[in-house]
């Protein structure tokens, strides 16, 4: 019987004991099994080697299948199938971007997620999976901003190829119902964007000269896709475009290498801008290439030549001299900021004598009335005001590179009129109104309450309303990570669908059909992070309600919608041609869908006070949960030392060992239900319904039957659930309880040990973490309660955890626990050392129970330095017995202290990232 089969076994019976006796909780339980083997001896570190290599294997399998599932890339004809949802359509018009974002989810090294991408093509062609690479799991050591932006555009190649051939079937269906007029329509439904190295919010560390690089590189690498495909086409003026784009290319390539190696050095970046700046015949218009283009391939005589002409001027015509339309992100404080210098008065804040809608009066006389300003890359550099700066770069991307492309503006944490007309203010300033769509940011509960009225109020301005009919648009974002983690996924979700719905209706009374309503919604692959459905069209849908799209179309608005892709996680979509190709195609597929009769007529939505008062319980209760001190001592345990590094954003404070506790307002919203994840319970998805539905549960019940909408949001509960486990909670919660230490201790089963697990009780005696633990866990359990009776009323199966469900994460989080217990009682073993002015034994007992192994390393090799004879190999012919009864001695630390413990955080951190891939993400 293999380690995982015996271990299995010992589950089920401590699951059927528990279900007897309360006080029995198999995973903890199972943990001290664990934890008693490995102290006798009878496990040893390899077994659970081998064990975590079988585990890897089959959860590598399933993240493949996955993979298979979700883009619907075993179908093989779906890109075929796309002809009867265009009819009646203008394929001219843009319906659907991508959005490539750095969100911090690159817990995989980018070669694992290679492999893992053309394991899943090799399945769904063969249905038959690839061997399993020693190092699947590995984390990374490092993740850079280059990194990130490398993968990114590999992705995004991908996806521009698969959007290509979206067009061309397009181009088939139009030349099919009308072979005399197919040509003059270029095809521009859909494409890619990207923010990754344009993102500023809550960081500081991406230079002006680093994003000009980056956007030459990408201009770059646009103008040689272009010229490679208009190469493979024979026509008479293929050699001069192409000439044209070499040019450009290499002007492109000197002028990134200046930018790359700027440093503070005037010359220097005279020399960089005057390069981009002062030259001829430079290529800045992708719309006037495009067009260019697009008129030889109407006069050509050949209809093949011609098609091939088209879909190289509709990539043109979608991404411009660039990879994708970019996406500056900023955040409402540094808009606030910008402004100081330039009106003392205050006039962007509203904390002041002075009211908003002063504030907002004066901001629009001055838009209608001052000149821009006029920039060049020494008032770049020379500006320190993040927001400023970034649009200034704006403006000299606009200048120099891509003349056409609009710019994205996305300003988080936006809650006030006045930030946005700020931003309005500054893009007027700097004369890119006409190109710079401002994009607020709904994410707080606040936001998405009052960001309609907040939207309502600009457009009662004059100057504001000019700025989105001349943009055609009026351009909003809702953040679903957020938004999730300050009032649960499920409230979240109906708060950004109500949002939207909202804003539809405004946009049409302001604007009737003549303004899009652009609706970016940042969501990630993870149950927590608003996703993590079973197919793209499910996640769409989870996203942007068919309902919610309904009544789009009722109101004749157009929409153009984004969505995102983060990090490693969301570009394994796009991880190989054939999954880009099936994700494309799915999300085009998605996008085009009319909603069923029984979703326009959802009873959720027609009765609006039980859906209201549902949405207002179920926000109410995470939002109490979320304010708890206790609900922050949950996070701060163990949570963020179980995490890797996982993308190049700096950390926005440092964790000190026995410091301070962590806020849950200050955790970013991936590494919070990271920690959740790792911890055994989502509660920002599981949480709160059980409550919310019994305030009216025979109506709750009733809807639910004939409630696509209702239907929708159980599901998303209860797939966390089954991953979910409260028992887990407690079994990491009790590790911080002096009693567990004072009774492991008493039993004496590892008397080796006793001393330590003594020593670890009274280190604990006065501390509030487990008891605040059990508190979180007593107001979570209550509410599942609710949600058994609930989902057994429904007849939907009990969300209860049994049989073999969930048997794996167990094991992994036993087995985990019992290796955090080993490390803690190895810690504590350290002989007492004299305090230097750095570190004292506090220092070491605190970073042993934050499981900070960097600290404890540190702290061991500074207070015993290694004895260079202990290394020596001496054959004495005399006997002692000495050594073997003494406490550690300075030669042992190495050997009993620091390298079990290094080894121990290795299968730590490997079964973090096991645990992640049970869920399908990190985060």
């Amino acid at each position: 019987m293999t380690l995982s089969d015996k271990l299995i076994k010992q589950l089920h019976n401590l699951r059927q004991q528990g279900m007897k006796m309360a006080e029995i909780n198999p995973i903890a339980a199972l943990a001290d099994e664990i934890s008693d083997g490995l102290s006798k001896g009878e496990i040893s570190t390899s077994d659970l080697h081998l064990m975590l290599d079988d585990m890897s294997s089959s959860l590598w399998h399933a993240m493949s299948e996955r993979l298979v599932t979700q883009t619907n890339a075993n179908d093989q004809q779906s890109i075929e199938n796309i002809s009867e949802l265009l009819a009646g359509r203008d394929c001219t018009k843009m319906i659907y971007r991508a959005v490539f974002t750095a969100h911090p989810v690159f817990a995989l090294t980018n070669q694992s997620s290679q492999n893992l991408c053309a394991d899943a093509e090799h399945y769904s062609d063969k249905q038959k999976h690839s061997p399993v690479p020693n190092d699947a799991f590995d984390i990374r050591e490092t993740v850079t901003l280059a990194d990130e932006h490398e993968e990114a555009m590999s992705a995004i190649c991908r996806a521009r190829d698969a959007i290509t051939k979206v067009n061309d079937q397009i181009i088939t269906y139009n030349q099919k119902i009308n072979s005399k007029m197919w040509r003059l329509h270029l095809p521009n439904m859909m494409g890619v964007a990207t923010w990754v190295g344009y993102d500023l919010d809550g960081r500081t560390d991406i230079t002006w000269s680093q994003s000009i690089a980056l956007r030459l590189i990408e201009k770059r690498q646009a103008l040689q896709r272009y010229h490679d495909a208009l190469s493979l086409i024979t026509f008479e003026e293929q050699k001069n475009i192409c000439q044209r784009l070499i040019s450009e290319m290499a002007n492109c390539e000197v002028t990134y290498e200046k930018f790359k190696a700027l440093d503070n050095s005037n010359n220097e970046i005279a020399e960089a801008a005057n390069l981009l700046t002062d030259r001829d015949a430079k290529m800045i218009s992708p719309f006037a290439l495009s067009e260019e283009i697009h008129a030889i391939a109407k006069s050509h005589s050949d209809d093949k030549i011609a098609r091939a002409l088209m879909l190289v001027a509709s990539d043109i015509k979608a991404h411009g001299f660039g990879m994708g339309e970019i996406h500056l992100r900023i955040n409402a404080v540094q808009l606030r900021n910008a402004m100081r210098s330039v009106d003392g008065r205050l006039t962007s804040s509203s904390d002041s004598s002075i009211s908003n809608r002063q504030l907002l009066d004066r901001l629009a006389k001055r838009i209608k009335t001052e000149e821009p300003w006029n920039i060049n890359f020494l008032t770049l550099d020379r500006e320190t005001a993040t927001a400023r700066r970034q649009l200034m770069l704006a403006a000299q991307i606009l200048k120099h590179i891509d003349c056409d492309m609009p710019i994205r503006l996305l300003i988080a944490e936006c809650e006030k009129p006045i930030t946005y007309m700020t931003a309005l203010y500054l893009a007027h300033k700097f004369n890119i109104a006409d190109k710079l769509d401002i994009s607020p940011l709904f994410e707080t509960s606040f936001g998405l309450e009052h960001g309609v009225q907040m939207m309502k109020q600009l457009l009662s301005f004059a100057s504001v309303q000019a700025y989105v009919r001349n943009r055609g648009r009026l351009a909003i974002q809702a953040g679903f990570s957020d938004a999730g983690r300050f009032m649960g996924q499920i409230a979240a979700n109906l708060a950004i669908e109500r949002l939207q719905i909202k804003l539809t209706t405004l946009c049409h009374s302001m604007f009737g059909s003549d303004v899009e309503l652009l609706m970016f919604n940042t969501h990630g692959e993870s149950l927590g992070r608003g996703c993590a459905r079973s197919t793209i069209s499910a996640r769409q849908k989870f996203i942007f309600t068919p309902f919610a799209r309904h009544h789009a179309a009722n109101t004749t608005v157009p929409i153009h919608h984004q969505s995102s892709f983060q990090g490693g996680d969301g570009y394994r979509l796009f991880g190989t041609g054939k999954l880009a190709e099936a994700t494309i195609t799915s999300l085009f597929k998605a996008e085009l869908a009319t909603p069923t009769q029984e979703e326009r007529d959802d009873p959720f939505y027609q009765n609006r006070d039980f859906g209201l008062d549902l949405f207002l319980s179920l926000k109410n209760w995470h939002e109490t949960l979320f304010k708890e001190p206790q609900y922050g001592q949950l996070l701060d345990t163990f949570g963020p030392r179980l995490l890797p590094k996982t993308g190049s954003r700096p950390a926005k404070r440092k964790l000190q060992a026995g410091a301070e506790r962590l806020d849950p307002s200050k955790i970013r919203a991936i590494p919070h239900n990271a920690i959740l994840q790792q911890l055994g319970f989502l509660a920002v998805v599981i949480s709160g319904m059980g409550t919310a539905a019994h305030n009216d549960i025979e109506r709750f019940v009733e809807i639910h039957d004939k409630s696509p909408r209702l239907k929708q949001a159980i599901s998303h509960i209860t797939d966390a659930k089954q991953l979910g486990s409260l028992n887990t909670v407690l079994g990491y919660g009790r590790l911080m309880d002096n009693g567990f230490w004072i009774d492991k201790a008493y039993h004496g089963l590892q008397p080796s040990n006793q001393r330590a697990f003594r020593q670890i009780a009274n280190f604990l005696r006065d501390g509030t973490s487990a008891t605040a633990i059990r508190q979180t866990v007593w107001r979570l359990r209550e509410d599942l309660i609710d949600l058994y009776r609930l989902t057994s009323q429904l007849g939907t199966g009990s969300a209860r955890t049994t049989g073999d469900d969930r048997s794996d994460l167990d094991i992994l989080h036993a087995t985990r626990i019992a290796l955090i217990i080993d490390t803690i009682v190895r810690a504590f073993q350290v002989p007492r050392f004299s305090e230097s002015n750095r570190f004292s034994q506090s220092d070491l007992y605190n970073a042993a129970l934050t499981l900070n192994f960097a600290l404890i390393d540190e702290i061991v090799t500074q207070e015993f330095p290694e004895d260079a004879r202990s290394k020596t190999d001496m054959q004495l012919k005399e006997t002692e017995t000495y050594t073997q009864n003494a406490q550690l001695s300075y030669g042992d630390m190495t050997s009993k202290i620091r390298e079990p413990i290094a080894h121990n955080q290795k299968l730590i951190m490997k079964i973090t990232q096991l645990i992640s891939a049970k869920y399908g993400a990190h985060g």
